[in-house]
């Protein structure tokens, strides 16, 4: 059950999401993480979330350990879906809701997101993802969908990939979410897209409204360049979830493809930061070294930085924390998509394996070059580039819109009362509506 809240002068938001985002080791996780320790420092937050991922089995303790993280938060939790992937998947292919968002889609959900609502009595109900927003709109509240990325575009990609059965299970799922995604858009006051391209794509679609709210990066001192030792090999550095699959494709392609033709020159290793591939390839220098308590040791201890990637939608947050730290970066068009970030001027692009072992090479001949080179100017042109997407600068502009959201709600409730010749009602932020 909900207590009821305590009278306070600090605006009110339900911030719902698919998971506790503990730990923050992964794009989507850190995220959530610092959108929702952010919010919470502004606005008397409730968070309603699943005690159990859908995909996941982090369990409560993940919620006990968020709360020592963000004391000011009270957080709701719903029972999860548990952990039958293909049982359900097979099952959702009978109805006309997507596997994708439906999971999160569940009366027990839907049931304790009314409460918190009905005692919270937010201005601003901020669904983290299109999943949770498909119990969308609220009333008297500005609804909100931050999306990480486009689902939908991220299913495409799969269809081209995998068993024939799964191929058809992401053709379905892909119509699905494209119908289920532009509903969502079209039925929030306000979306939050990552990128301008991902916002383009909600506006073409019908969003009532589109604000840009950017992945971002700690606040991190720029490392010094990473000097060669006698007989070191050249330190290459992936990080990110390998089990996320276009992740796992993208290693396997570097691993397979282009360490090779790296190696044909000079030594090198390999340094895999997070979650394991499901199926990790192995090669000489290969290292999947799994998941960290910082990732600072690695970004010291590495010369260049790789994203091997060729699907996806949304940004990357490895290649701003690549530019926060000044390592050099060599990436797909694809990986950088989104972030104002130009290839050859403050990264090296790079989609075919030839072009990629020679961006890496060209790197590690930069790298011996005087001190003020191009290989210095690049990396100070890359920090200034991403210096506005520092997560305090990205949450502080957040606060900032919902804080007019929520004046403008107030205001245009007063101007409402008045009109008719009522008095009226009180919809100031943190009062009942």
């Amino acid at each position: 059950m909900i207590g009821a809240m305590a009278e306070t002068a600090r605006p009110r938001l339900v911030f719902a999401a698919c998971c506790v985002p503990y730990p923050p080791d992964s794009g989507a996780r850190i995220r959530t993480y610092q959108l929702l320790k952010g919010l919470a420092e502004s606005f008397d937050t409730l968070f309603v979330t699943f005690d159990e991922h859908p995909r996941d089995r982090e369990g409560s303790s993940a919620a006990e350990q968020l709360k020592r993280l963000v004391p000011n938060l009270e957080t709701v939790t719903v029972p999860g879906p548990g952990p039958r992937k293909r049982a359900t998947q097979a099952a959702s292919l009978l109805h006309r809701k997507s596997w994708t968002l439906g999971s999160y889609h569940t009366p027990a959900f839907a049931a304790t997101l009314a409460r918190a609502v009905s005692a919270h009595r937010p201005g601003i109900v901020h669904f983290d993802d299109p999943a949770v927003a498909l119990v969308a709109p609220i009333a008297d509240a500005v609804n909100v969908c931050g999306a990480h990325n486009v689902e939908a575009t991220l299913l495409r990609f799969e269809t081209r990939v995998g068993s024939p059965i799964r191929r058809v299970f992401n053709t379905v799922e892909a119509r699905k979410v494209g119908r289920e995604e532009p509903r969502i858009w079209r039925t929030v006051d306000l979306c939050l897209a990552v990128s301008a391209l991902d916002g383009a794509a909600m506006k073409a679609a019908g969003a009532r409204r589109v604000e840009l709210c950017p992945n971002g990066v700690d606040a991190v001192d720029r490392l010094p360049l990473r000097a060669f030792s006698r007989g070191e090999p050249l330190r290459l550095l992936f990080v990110g979830s390998g089990s996320y699959a276009p992740y796992e494709r993208g290693l396997a392609w570097l691993v397979r493809d282009v360490l090779p033709l790296v190696r044909a020159q000079v030594p090198v290793a390999l340094d895999v930061v997070g979650e394991p591939p499901n199926h990790p390839l192995a090669g000489d220098g290969v290292q999947y070294v799994g998941r960290v308590p910082t990732v600072k040791p690695y970004y010291e201890a590495a010369h260049i930085v790789v994203v091997p990637v060729f699907e996806g939608s949304g940004t990357r947050l490895k290649i701003i924390e690549a530019a926060a730290y000044g390592r050099p970066l060599v990436s797909t068009r694809l990986g950088a998509e989104g972030l104002p970030l130009e290839a050859g001027e403050h990264y090296l692009a790079a989609d075919g394996a030839e072009q990629f072992a020679a961006a890496v090479v060209q790197f590690e001949r930069w790298h011996r070059e005087p001190a003020g080179g191009r290989l210095e100017r690049m990396l100070a042109g890359a920090r200034e580039a991403i210096l506005p997407l520092m997560w305090p600068r990205v949450v502080e502009r957040l606060v900032a819109l919902y804080r007019s959201e929520v004046e403008r709600l107030s205001a245009t409730a007063v101007g409402e009362a008045g009109s008719s010749g009522a008095a009226p009602p009180d919809r100031s932020p943190g009062r009942a509506r």
